[in-house]
């Protein structure tokens, strides 16, 4: 009963981080490091977002790609005292693009030579997280481990003078410590894990148009800045509570107002940040897993994010969510073969610029198979 249901229930949380935040996709989570024994695992979880605003009446289209999530691990126990995990995802992301009419999309020195685009941004971090967990006694354990993360980019804002700046791919890392407590015997634990921030020294090309008087002409500057992936807390828990059915939830913590983007040239064109954030997050899911049979567990999940309601960037308009999922697992021989389907509400925001979002929602589907090797 425990291992389907865990199955069930990582995937259906695991999808609660789709949205959150505007730019947290995986949610950092490390449940496999809690598998019994050896196990492979591989997750790809899809949303389909439907993000639009306007601004001085001008209708921005949907702004939000659809993206995937994947998730790729192997844990290994070392002994009866230590286990040892490694896991690949994609931490944070971003891909959204404006229509071509939306002002933010116009370029003001275009009659006069200046290149034509739409507002548009894209950003990806792959990650690599290797871990540790040594068991003490009474159920306790210590977590650590190290995170190898790569990030790179390119966002255009035709509205700063046909403004464009293309990230160089770059590598650094960060760690994870944490801790966590078990009793099998009512399928209990909770575990507490800090994500460290992860400083990323850049180098990147920007261009932009001179803007007249100065004669028409495009300027392009190699820069170098600093790009940092936020900080974060995630406690999980999870207890039996009925026969066959077991409680579980999460809540997670980004300190958002440490990611700031401040390239050169756009600052020195806007006297502005290209990306910053006034505020924290708080993202909470709780869900019930039930086992139907021996070979098959449900599970249904809700979500929510607090709204700030301070002013958010354009190139990430949400402010806050609410979701709710339903996910199974069946068990055939050493594979547990999950899928889970999640409906967000996004949450009302007003950009920097003072564009209204509203009625905006997001789907998301996923698919997990974890094979034992022992």
């Amino acid at each position: 009963m425990k291992k389907a249901l865990l199955q069930a229930c990582a995937l259906c949380v695991g999808a609660t981080g789709a949205y959150a935040g505007g730019l947290d996709r995986s949610g950092q989570g490390i449940n496999l490091i809690f598998e019994e024994g050896s196990v492979v695992q591989f997750r790809l979880g899809y949303t389909n977002p439907d993000v639009s605003g306007t601004l001085g009446g001008v209708d921005s289209g949907n702004v939000a790609n659809s993206f995937f999530t994947p998730h790729l691990g192997y844990k290994r126990a070392l002994t009866d005292q230590l286990d040892f995990a490694i896991m690949y995802d994609q931490p944070f992301g971003a891909d959204v693009e404006y229509g071509a009419n939306y002002p933010l999309s116009v370029n003001p020195t275009s009659p006069v030579g200046g290149r034509s685009g739409v507002l548009e941004a894209s950003a990806r971090t792959d990650a690599i997280t290797a871990l540790l967990r040594y068991k003490i006694n009474n159920g306790f354990s210590a977590i650590g481990g190290l995170r190898v993360q790569r990030l790179t980019g390119d966002v255009t804002v035709p509205a700063a003078a046909g403004y464009q700046t293309d990230i160089d791919a770059d590598i650094d890392y960060g760690y994870v410590i944490g801790v966590a407590w078990e009793k099998p015997e009512i399928a209990a634990r909770v575990s507490l894990t800090y994500n460290s921030k992860v400083t990323h020294s850049i180098s990147q090309t920007e261009s932009a148009n001179q803007v007249p008087p100065i004669p028409a002409g495009l300027v392009v500057v190699d820069t170098d800045t600093e790009v940092v992936t936020p900080q974060s807390v995630n406690l999980d828990f999870q207890t039996g509570v009925a026969p066959k059915t077991l409680l579980f939830g999460s809540v997670r913590w980004v300190d958002w107002p440490q990611s700031v983007y401040a390239p050169p040239l756009y600052v020195g064109i806007t006297n502005d940040n290209l990306l910053d954030y006034d505020d924290d997050t708080f993202t909470y899911s709780l869900g019930l897993g039930y086992q139907f049979t021996e070979e098959f567990a449900g599970a249904i999940t809700v979500g929510y994010e607090t709204s700030t309601g301070s002013t958010v960037s354009d190139l990430g308009p949400t402010d806050g969510f609410w979701s709710v999922g339903l996910g199974g697992t069946y068990s055939i021989e050493k594979a547990q073969i999950s899928g889970g389907v999640q409906y967000t509400d996004i949450g009302d925001a007003t950009t920097n610029q003072g564009a209204q979002f509203s009625g905006n929602s997001a789907w998301s589907v996923g698919f997990q198979v974890t094979y034992a090797l022992d």
